[in-house]
């Protein structure tokens, strides 16, 4: 059993990172960080509550650490666990920078821990139902990918690290790394990138629209998110010379974990009637339509993997060059933005 400290118990670690934990049968949520009300004791009278980040890393009974704080803070928080002999898990984006990312996987291999970065989307049906439709050959030689995440959403949050023009805000880094990174396990590194961003809200806050087009050889994928959508398409649009597929509605499994539903629940994680996919495809004058269920997501098998990886059972599945990367392609989309022109990337 692996004694676990999240780092802090805001959304990310009241409604995806304690509940999963605590799912898991080789974890246990030993301690979490909380300076102000100790809010966590309400849900799990058992934790320890600290409010020093230094009291988690020279602890000897904890043995992995959750670093889910505000973005600039994850380099130094993760570079002090590692130092501590802790297994780490980072919240996306990994780092702010390539330099920052490099150096803790360097030190993660030096001090022989595990370090991984939650990248949580690759479990939703979304992307699990987009794979299986690349896979299955059935549209072709695809030629058009189109990822959307957006929201309606016109009030300020009182989170500057999110609404501020800060290094690393904005709904690039929060919802762009998403897509990124499930463009990034599904057709390699782009060639390069040409971005639109802006702030719809005010005039000098964070990036909450963007466009980005990612070019390829014989491949454009665009990803685009607004904050001024009342009316939703296609979450995914795939487009080949043998016909097209989109996936409609949201993935259910962040719902079910805010109202207490949790895996190995017989409902857990099962796709609403609005989750479904529409594949359309031609032979020449024969035009087929079939709709898809959507597939049943798999958050579970995140942890799952963290544990099998730590034991030696398994090897690592989120590997952190691979969120790396998807930190190179933001930075990359933010420059192509600022300087309005196609950035290549190596």
């Amino acid at each position: 059993m692996l004694n676990v400290a999240l780092c802090s118990y805001g959304m990310s670690g009241k409604v995806f990172h304690a509940p999963l934990i605590s799912a898991e049968r080789g974890l246990y949520l030993h301690t979490v960080l909380q300076r102000n009300e100790p809010t966590a004791l309400a849900d799990y009278p058992q934790v320890n509550i600290v409010k020093d980040f230094e009291e988690i890393i020279v602890n000897p009974d904890i043995h992995l650490v959750v670093v889910n704080t505000p973005n600039e803070l994850h380099y130094p928080m993760t570079k002090a666990a590692l130092l501590a002999g802790k297994h780490v898990v980072v919240e996306k984006p990994f780092t702010l920078s390539m330099d920052e990312g490099n150096e803790l996987i360097a030190l993660a291999k030096r001090q022989q821990k595990i370090l991984s970065v939650f990248q949580n989307k690759r479990l939703e049906s979304d992307h699990l139902d987009t794979k299986n439709i690349i896979e299955s050959g059935a549209l072709g030689r695809i030629v058009e990918v189109e990822w959307h995440y957006d929201r309606y959403r016109t009030n300020i949050t009182h989170k500057k690290w999110k609404e501020d023009k800060l290094p690393g805000s904005g709904t690039w880094f929060d919802l762009g790394i998403h897509m990124v990174d499930s463009m990034l396990c599904l057709f390699g590194k782009p060639n390069g990138v040409y971005a639109d961003m802006r702030s719809l809200r005010r005039a000098e806050g964070a990036t909450d629209y963007f466009t980005s087009i990612f070019y390829y050889d014989d491949l454009r994928v665009i990803l685009r998110s607004s904050t001024f959508v009342s009316e939703k398409g296609a979450t995914v649009s795939l487009h080949g010379d043998k016909g097209s597929f989109l996936k409609f509605g949201q993935d259910v499994q962040e719902g079910q974990l805010m109202r207490g539903i949790l895996p190995g629940m017989s409902d857990w994680a099962q796709p609403g009637e609005d989750n479904y996919g529409v594949l359309h495809t031609r032979d020449h004058t024969v035009s087929n339509i079939t709709s898809l269920p959507g597939q049943r997501g798999c958050y579970e098998q995140y942890y799952k993997n963290i544990v099998d990886a730590i034991s030696g059972a398994a090897p690592l599945v989120f590997l952190p060059e691979q969120s790396l990367l998807g930190v190179e392609l933001l930075l990359a989309g933010e420059e192509s933005a600022a300087q309005q022109r196609l950035i290549p990337l190596g």
